[in-house]
């Protein structure tokens, strides 16, 4: 983590709202892509961010380690797609959720490979799904899922290597 980000992380800590805003700007981005993927929804993952930003915001004193934000805001990430994922596929009868599909080709598209990826990710542990996310759509190193999530380096290390044979194998069709 770069000093600038880490200076960041402590101004908003003490309660530098812009400070916090220069963060939000840096991941915003990131952010997005991955609620997109995980909720489906281009709709549902701006709200699935808005609320991960406004949790990030309420709990960052909390935030023990600044060298850890970025997977710290991730876990808080991917806890709100997982409500606004259930949300949005319980809020819609099946005939709206078709409809919306149709009106936009392009997220269609996109969808269409959420879901891909989505059945893909089945044959994963919850453990290892939240390696694979924070890892490979979110770009979070193995230091930092390790410390965001409580294990050691090498069980992040071994688990991405087992959910990526995993991955492949379901991929290629030997998965079940």
């Amino acid at each position: 983590m770069s000093t600038d980000i880490r200076a960041c992380v402590l101004a908003a800590q003490r309660g530098d709202a812009d400070a916090f805003g220069e963060l939000y700007s840096l991941y915003k981005n990131e952010m997005y892509r991955y609620a997109c993927i995980v909720v489906g929804n281009p709709d549902a993952a701006e709200d699935a961010v808005m609320d991960a930003v406004l949790e990030a915001f309420k709990s960052l004193p909390n935030l023990r380690k600044a060298e850890s934000f970025k997977g710290w805001l991730f876990k808080i990430l991917n806890v709100s797609c997982r409500k606004h994922y259930r949300d949005f596929n319980n809020d819609l009868p099946l005939t709206e959720q078709a409809d919306f599909l149709e009106s936009d080709s392009g997220w269609m598209e996109q969808i269409e490979l959420g879901m891909e990826l989505e059945q893909a990710m089945s044959v994963l542990s919850p453990d290892e799904r939240q390696i694979v996310m924070m890892r490979a759509v979110s770009g979070i190193g193995s230091l930092e899922i390790s410390e965001t999530l409580g294990i050691s380096h090498a069980t992040v290390r071994s688990k991405y290597s087992r959910a990526l044979a995993k991955l492949k194998n379901k991929l290629e069709g030997r998965g079940s």
